[in-house]
């Protein structure tokens, strides 16, 4: 355990205690004076305490980063051979392959061999691609690309909600969770404890396609070059598959060819009341996602709410009539007081005035170490397969239908969710 770890955890063993002691004199009819002082020392530190907490969480976090970033600048021999591999294959060269209907050779080949794939394999999009200044062709102005780093599963959902993406080899993906604990109980002298069945339940998910159509000429290969062609095709590729994956893990329906998104597996929420959400709605919104395990502060709690129901969070103040409350909108309040607001595209629209939000509870996948959990997979098998290049070949065209195979969103951890619910208009 590491220096920040070990402060995270001393300041919430802390907290725990001064929780606990508060609790016991929150019991006793007449404080003494000792016990007065006492529980004023905790009230008055308590919003120390928060800060102090909040600081040692972002140490860890920046911690953690950095030990991935070291990873990736010093990886072990294995790794760094992977990592040369990756960097000399070229999707520009897998896609020339393809329609001229032959087998990749080279670092292409060693690549595919080395992830056991006979398509494109997926860990190719691991390499950032170098910023290049394009020939153009005649008749035009040069352009110089701003650098691009795609990566087809890093989507603006799935990380920030804890949803992992694990390569998995052929088959059916599957992992199981404890949904009934063993029993413990306190026991007399010589008394018998009872034993009690524990239960593991497995998910699984088997292989759905997601595809996309990438068109060229020959006439562009030829004007702009293998070489420097490389960063559009990768950007055009991943843009085009990162958007639809984006779509189907917040609300795929499960319904074939469709995945099974995050909504699919929570419950529904109640309706909200008849009025429009007010400042007091979200605050307590974020507070009912408390449960004292996956989420033990305010700052454990996220939720990412649709498009409208953001954009009335940001005019929306506590201010009541002839009260002067504050001038800051919930939108700001909630970026210092909460484990992050914000929205997405995909979010669904509203119906019926109301639209729906994921709550998340994060406190464990920021526990760090061997505290964290896995809470949310979304499996793929790491291959990008090529079909359909022909069509198009009487007038110089090839067209590339690229397929990814994913597999269902499973909540690993259910309970580390839950579906919420916004009034956003009368």
């Amino acid at each position: 355990m590491t220096a920040a770890q070990k402060k995270l955890r001393d300041l919430r063993e802390r907290q725990s205690r001064e929780r606990g002691r508060m609790a016991e004199l929150s019991l006793v009819d007449g404080l003494t004076d000792e016990q007065r002082a006492e529980l004023d020392t905790i009230e008055k530190g308590t919003p120390d305490l928060e800060r102090q907490l909040r600081a040692a969480t972002v140490a860890v976090e920046d911690e953690e980063r950095e030990q991935r970033q070291s990873s990736i600048e010093h990886p072990d021999g294995e790794l760094r051979e992977r990592i040369e591999l990756r960097s000399r294959a070229s999707l520009t060269e897998f896609l020339l392959c393809a329609a001229r209907g032959r087998l990749p050779g080279g670092a292409e080949a060693e690549l595919q061999a080395a992830a056991g794939v006979q398509g494109i394999p997926l860990e190719l999009w691991d390499v950032p691609v170098e910023r290049r200044d394009i020939t153009p062709a005649p008749g035009t102005v040069g352009v110089n690309l701003d650098p691009i780093r795609p990566a087809v599963f890093a989507n603006s959902i799935a990380p920030r909600l804890g949803i992992d993406m694990p390569r998995v080899m052929s088959g059916t993906y599957a992992t199981g969770t404890i949904t009934t604990s063993q029993g413990a109980d306190a026991k007399a002298k010589s008394a018998a404890i009872a034993g009690t069945a524990g239960a593991i339940t497995i998910t699984t998910a088997t292989p759905k396609r997601i595809s996309a159509r990438l068109e060229l000429t020959l006439e562009d290969i030829a004007a702009v070059g293998q070489a420097n062609f490389e960063a559009i095709l990768r950007e055009n590729l991943s843009l085009a598959l990162s958007d639809e994956l984006d779509d189907q893990a917040i609300n795929g329906d499960g319904n074939a060819p469709n995945l099974t998104g995050v909504f699919q597996r929570l419950t529904d929420p109640s309706a909200p009341g008849a009025g429009v959400a007010t400042f007091d709605t979200f605050v307590a919104a974020f507070a009912g996602g408390i449960d004292g395990l996956w989420a033990n502060t305010i700052k454990e709690v996220a939720v990412v709410a649709g498009v409208e129901t953001y954009g009335l969070s940001a005019r929306t103040f506590r201010d009541a009539a002839g009260q002067d409350l504050g001038d800051k909108a919930f939108a700001d309040y909630a970026m210092e007081m909460y484990g992050g607001w914000w929205t997405n595209k995909r979010m669904p629209a509203k119906a019926n005035h109301v639209q729906q939000a994921i709550l998340y509870r994060k406190g464990r996948s920021m526990a760090g170490g061997s505290g964290a959990m896995r809470t949310a997979v979304c499996p793929h098998w790491n291959e990008v397969s090529i079909d359909d290049i022909y069509s198009g070949s009487a007038k110089g065209e090839r067209y590339f239908t690229m397929h990814v195979l994913l597999g269902d969103v499973i909540l690993v951890q259910p309970d580390a969710y839950a579906q919420v619910a916004f009034r956003v208009s009368t």
